[in-house]
């Protein structure tokens, strides 16, 4: 076995255990000691790390814009100086494979907080330059790790990354996407990153505009 992150064999002492049933594992334990999960206390509709019910993301969103169209959102890491690199090397220099690393984590993620709720899988798309350029969609990489169907029912305009933009013109872009077909009545978005939650809650706003009745996410990261 091979660690995805750092390359090196993953060794394990052999017990009775791991012999009569063997655990394919895809990332060794020094690099996953230097992933962090996401700490408690945390916001319970976004995750954000806070000491209050409700962080003042959420509640920002809900004095400018009104009724949230989002539930919830599970991230399962934080975006330290680790993992930072990690998603440098997997959407800007085109280590797809590093993907594999998470699947164990996001699968667990997924199978406790939505496995039972029939919820279709929506990734959040890329716009055609973007995509053209990583020649991959990073929501949709994190979505194939759960197995299960994928609705490409939304499409992206390019602009301006996220990234590049302050909080406040995040919040306050204009909506990006487009559907091009009803929606399911139940959805989980996935996606990398979930910083202010403005692209989350952009496709969950549409989403809903147009029949959906539940919209959640699912994250990779809570920056």
């Amino acid at each position: 076995m091979i660690c995805y992150l750092c390359l090196k064999p993953i060794k394990e002492d052999t017990t009775w255990s791991n012999f009569l049933t063997p655990q394919y594992r895809t990332i060794c334990d020094r690099c996953e000691d230097k992933l962090e999960q996401i700490p408690h206390p945390h916001c319970p509709k976004c995750m954000k790390p806070t000491t209050d019910q409700k962080c003042n993301d959420c509640l920002r969103w809900e004095q400018h814009f009104g009724q949230d169209p989002l539930e919830r959102n599970v991230s399962i890491y934080t975006y330290n100086e680790y993992m930072k690199d990690l998603i440098a090397r997997f959407k800007y220099r085109g280590d797809y494979e590093i993907i594999n690393a998470w699947k164990k984590s996001v699968r667990t993620a997924f199978n406790e907080q939505f496995k039972n709720q029939n919820f279709s899988i929506v990734p959040i798309p890329l716009g055609e330059d973007r995509h053209s350029i990583r020649q991959f969609n990073q929501a949709e990489a994190i979505a194939t790790l759960l197995t299960e169907p994928i609705h490409q029912i939304l499409t992206r305009q390019d602009g301006q990354k996220q990234s590049k933009k302050s909080r406040r013109e995040r919040v306050f872009s204009n909506n990006p996407f487009q559907i091009t077909q009803k929606p399911p009545k139940s959805i989980l978005l996935i996606d990398d990153i979930y910083t202010t939650g403005t692209t989350i809650r952009q496709a969950a706003s549409l989403l809903k505009e147009k029949g959906a009745e539940q919209v959640e996410s699912l994250t990779l990261i809570r920056s």
